[in-house]
């Protein structure tokens, strides 16, 4: 699975990084292409909010908002980061909610959470790492930044910690949003971040049948369909065990 990690420019100096820009099939919109995420690609747009009182000691929280499901998290810092630490962060704070969406659902129980931790550490990932600012994702990572800020000054805090930000995260995740105007169907991204993560790493763990889908499997929530050739039951599992 390839992870595609786009930081904006403020993030990118902030971190004092020198990233290639993201590649434009037209040479148009270079540096504002659109992300997306399929089955073999999972993408993140990063951005840098900076907070404080004037005068005072600054802040830092990065938004990482995912591609396809519009899901935020919310990242605090009280100085840059390293690129590596940055990276660990973001993939331990998405597997940590997304697996606990996946036990809290009842899609899967206690005895099988831990083969789904499993795959998740053991899943093979190639982290790229680039420039770049999709539009469309821009207003879902302006809108989390003034919750953000709303949630500061009602609370006259300065800066919000691990506990308070996935507080603040879950709450915007639970919101209805829309991707493509108006007219487009609104969702809530907490479900598409589950549907992605039962798909991704509850292999042979549903109880129900889904169409076009191997029994035991959930579905793939993109339009483009793997080919399992690896699947770990939670039989084989538990005999490991």
């Amino acid at each position: 699975m390839e992870i595609l990690i786009a930081a904006s420019n403020a993030l990118a100096k902030w971190l004092r990084l020198e990233l290639p820009r993201l590649p434009s099939p037209d040479g148009k919109r270079i540096g504002t292409q659109p992300l997306t995420t399929g089955f073999g690609r999972v993408s993140w747009q990063c951005h840098l909010v900076e907070h404080g009182r004037p005068g005072g000691l600054r802040h830092y929280t990065v938004i990482a908002v995912e591609a396809h499901s519009r899901y935020a998290l919310l990242l605090p810092f009280f100085e840059p980061p390293t690129q590596a630490e940055l990276e660990s962060m973001l993939l331990e704070r998405w597997g940590n909610e997304a697996l606990h969406l996946a036990l809290e659902s009842g899609a899967v129980n206690d005895d099988e959470l831990p083969l789904m931790v499993a795959r998740f550490f053991a899943e093979d990932r190639r982290i790229t790492w680039v420039n770049n600012s999709d539009p469309s994702i821009n207003g879902h990572i302006t809108d989390t930044g003034e919750w953000l800020k709303s949630t500061l000054a009602h609370e006259e805090l300065d800066y919000l910690d691990d506990n308070h930000c996935y507080g603040l995260g879950l709450h915007i995740n639970q919101q209805y949003k829309r991707v493509g105007g108006n007219r487009s169907q609104p969702f809530r991204p907490v479900i598409r971040l589950l549907d992605d993560a039962l798909f991704r790493f509850g292999q042979g763990l549903a109880v129900e049948c889904y169409p076009d889908t191997p029994v035991g499997d959930f579905p793939c929530p993109y339009p483009d369909r793997p080919v399992r050739d690896n699947v770990v039951r939670l039989a084989d599992f538990r005999r490991r065990g």
